[in-house]
Order: C-alpha cells, then sequence, then structure tokens
C-alpha cells in the first residue's frame, strides 16, 4: 500500500472563534488520500466541501489540526514557504476560470512559471504544448473574453497543469458550463487521472459526476459523514439524446442521497448561558454614561432601578428624563446622546433580564453548570467588543481565566494580563484597551454575586 499524498487529522476551521455568532465550517476532519486517486468531495451547498479544499490547497489559513501533504505540514510554513510550496505541488481549477482578462491565453498559462523564473522559451513551449493538448492553440493569442466557457475553462486547466503539480483541485470547475462543455471538461479531468495520474479533488453537488470518483466523501453540516468506493469507475459520454432521455427520469438514487441532497447546512443556535447574578443598577449606569455628577449618577440610578424592576421593555422612561429639560425635572442631553445612552444601558439590562430568568431556572433544577456560565460570560465579552480570537488554544486560556476571576484565584489586574499577553506567550492576545474594557465589564458581573 503506497503512502498517502494527503493525510489530515483533526481539522477544524472556525469562524467567530468564541462569539455567540461562532460558525464551526468543518469539525473534526480525518481522512487520508494517495496518489494517483480520483475524489470528490459531495454535498449540498454550504454543507463545507469547498472550504476544506482551500485548507487542503493552504489558501484558507484559518485552521486547528493537521495537513500533511507528501510529508509536509502545510499548518506550520510561513507564507513565502507555502506560496511556493502550492506553485509547485498543487494546481487549482476553480468555477469562475480566474484568468487574467488583459492577458492573451498563452500569457495567462504561462504566468505560474514566471513566478518560478522559468526562462521565456521553456514556459513558452510548455504552454503551447498544454494547449495543444487540450484543444485550444488556436486561440493561444486572443483574450479571455473572446473564447466560450469551456474554452476558458480549458485554458484555467492549461494554467493549473503548467508546474507539473502533484495534486489537481478542482471547486465546482463545471458550475458555469452548458452539459456539453460540463461533459468535456470532466472527460479531461477523467483523462488527466488515467493518462497522467494526476491525483485530483474535485468539489461538486452533482450527483452525475459520482461516477468519476474512486471514493466519495459525502459531507454534511462540515461534517464527512459517509465515504462510498466506486467498485466501477464510469467516465463514458452518453450521447446528449440519451443522456436527455435519462435526465428525463427521476434518478435512482438511495435514500440517504437523496435526503442529503435535500439539505442545507444551518447554523446550530448558541446554547444558552446561566447562573449570573444581576448587576447592580448603580455600576450599570457607571458603565454606560461617563463625566457626570453624584448627583446626576444618583438621579439616573433610580431610573435604571425602576427599568430593572419593570424589565427591558419599559425603557422610554429614561429615554424622556435624559431628553427633558433640566427646568423639567430632566437631563437636559441632546436628543442623539440620550438616544445612545438608553439604548447601551437597555442592552445591558437585556442581558441582566436574560440571566435572572436562567438563573431561575438553574435553582429550580437544582443544577449548577459552572461551564455554561463560563461560556456565556465570554461570549458576551467577546461580542460586546467585538474581539477576535485567534485559534482554539488561546481560546482556552480565556476561558481558563474567566474561571480563575469567577473562582477570585487572580485579581481583575491579573485576568487583564492573562488577556492582554501575547498567545505566543500563553496568553490571548487581545488589544489592552479593548481588554481594560472587558475586565471592567466583567466586574459588574462578579459584583452581582455578592449580596
Amino acid at each position: 500500500m503506497p503512502e498517502p499524498i494527503i493525510k489530515i487529522q483533526k481539522l477544524d476551521v472556525i469562524y467567530f472563534m468564541g462569539k455567540s455568532n461562532e460558525v464551526q465550517a468543518l469539525k473534526d476532519i480525518n481522512l487520508e488520500i494517495y496518489p494517483g486517486e480520483f475524489i470528490i468531495f459531495f454535498g449540498p451547498s454550504g454543507c463545507g466541501k469547498s472550504t476544506l479544499l482551500y485548507a487542503i490547497s493552504g489558501l484558507e489559513t484559518n485552521i486547528q489540526g493537521t495537513i500533511l501533504i507528501n510529508n509536509k505540514d502545510i499548518s506550520k510554513m510561513e507564507l513565502k514557504e507555502l506560496e511556493d510550496f502550492h506553485r509547485r505541488t498543487l494546481g487549482m481549477i476553480f468555477q469562475a476560470y480566474y484568468l487574467i482578462s488583459s492577458l492573451t491565453v498563452l500569457r495567462n498559462v504561462t504566468l505560474p512559471q514566471i513566478f518560478l523564473e522559468v526562462n521565456k522559451g521553456d514556459r513558452k513551449k510548455k504552454a503551447n504544448d498544454l494547449l495543444e493538448h487540450f484543444g485550444v492553440t488556436a486561440q493561444a493569442l486572443k483574450l479571455p473574453h473572446e473564447l466560450s466557457g469551456g474554452q476558458q475553462q480549458r485554458v484555467a486547466i492549461c494554467r493549473s497543469l503548467i508546474n507539473s503539480p502533484d495534486v489537481l483541485l478542482a471547486d465546482e470547475p463545471v458550475g458555469n458550463l452548458d452539459s456539453t462543455s460540463s461533459d468535456e471538461v470532466m472527460k479531461l479531468l477523467g483523462e488527466l487521472n488515467d493518462n497522467e495520474k494526476k491525483t485530483i479533488i474535485l468539489v461538486t453537488h452533482n450527483p452525475e459526476h459520482l461516477r468519476y470518483a474512486h471514493r466519495i466523501f459525502f459531507m454534511k453540516d462540515g461534517r464527512i459523514i459517509e465515504t462510498k468506493v466506486n467498485k466501477i469507475v464510469d467516465r463514458s459520454i452518453q450521447p446528449l439524446v440519451e443522456k436527455e432521455k435519462m435526465e428525463a427520469k427521476k434518478p435512482d438514487i438511495s435514500r440517504e442521497l437523496e435526503l442529503l441532497l435535500r439539505t442545507y447546512a444551518s447554523l446550530s443556535s448558541a446554547q444558552a448561558g446561566s447562573l449570573l447574578i444581576p448587576f447592580k443598577a448603580k455600576q450599570i449606569t457607571l458603565e454606560a454614561i461617563a463625566s457626570l455628577t453624584t448627583d446626576d449618577i444618583d438621579k439616573i440610578q433610580k431610573r435604571v432601578e425602576n427599568l430593572l424592576s419593570r424589565g427591558v421593555d419599559d425603557n422610554n422612561a429614561i429615554m424622556e428624563f435624559l431628553d427633558v429639560d433640566m427646568e423639567k425635572g430632566g437631563m437636559g442631553m441632546n436628543k442623539k446622546t440620550a438616544q445612545v445612552l438608553t439604548e447601551k444601558i437597555k442592552d445591558i439590562v437585556k442581558e441582566i433580564k436574560f440571566l435572572e430568568a436562567e438563573e431561575s431556572k438553574a435553582k429550580l433544577s437544582h443544577v449548577l453548570d459552572t461551564d455554561l456560565e463560563i461560556v456565556e460570560i465570554r461570549r458576551y465579552l467577546l461580542d460586546e467588543y467585538n474581539a477576535n480570537i485567534a485559534d482554539l488554544a488561546s481560546l482556552k486560556v480565556l476561558d481558563n481565566a474567566v474561571k480563575a476571576r469567577l473562582e477570585n484565584t487572580v485579581d481583575r489586574y491579573q485576568f487583564q494580563k492573562i488577556l492582554d499577553t501575547p498567545a505566543k506567550k500563553g496568553g490571548v492576545g487581545l488589544d489592552k484597551r479593548t481588554v481594560k474594557k472587558m475586565a471592567r465589564r466583567f466586574e459588574l458581573l462578579i459584583l452581582g454575586k455578592y449580596k
């Protein structure tokens, strides 16, 4: 058995990490691909198949886990090393072709060789040989817009092969083509696999293409849910008339495949947190409003206390109080300022009321879940201050810091230090100014625990 040309272990791709809108595009992907295989990543839009392809290519850098290509871990490569590795080892074909409109077909194909500093004569000969092989020699001196879609995709294939890559990655390469051109391009990919022994990885949502592959990885919601081996690889192209007759009939596919085709990836709702003691009214006011006298703060505090007791829907009283002239017993702020401050107070109180409700549920069930409390606080702070976490390790450091502060094993300033220390030194790596605000808001949460 040959060594795998690609080996992926525990691959995750997470966007907006740690926030309430966190999206896990890929979840625990483990697979091996061997030299000369024709592989398909199959599934509906949004299932993660293109993200997986881009992770293999090095274009998706927001990854956790290991991606080995020819025993080299691309996730640990510096940018320059990755670019050079990509040019020599991987070829990419996209649905949109991505030919440079101002360059001739010939120059588009030779472009990757220029970056490798191949001399002009050699790169021109190699490009012409490829153009001839794929039947587009007559278009060599034309601009891309003068070609049909099928011709442009042939040119894109030539460009992807100019540096003789070991692996060819194709992201929905026939998505913009008519059925005839689509068949031609799929036939070319099959020939590259059969005759040139190129490893092909194709992303598609079209079940008609499944017969081309040695193996198919079925994907849903960022996971590989099934792997199928084709005992017979069928790359024949049916005559158009016969194909149209076949398309008129309902395809006979397995129940699992039918369900998969009707499924669309959906984001799971953020898990509700629990067990936070409410803010106190004066602390909310101090957080929301700065540079006011003690008398002013006391006046606003009374309104916030009323707001806490009545709920977030009854917030007109705060707005009116801030906006009304001082002679009439208000604060005399301009309407825009009053509106901004009212919204800020309302948002904090809304969080309080939510946490109060969750706390009541927890008390009734007699279950205290510290992990949920930590996750809720972390999400709230990251969302509130639009802070971004770089990786899972930093996220774990943040959760541990929240836990330590809740247990009072670190003080406010030690908590801040953990958050603004660079990730390489064991911290979270957040901006100092953001951390200061987050720590101050966190103290409001903690204060509620000591009535």
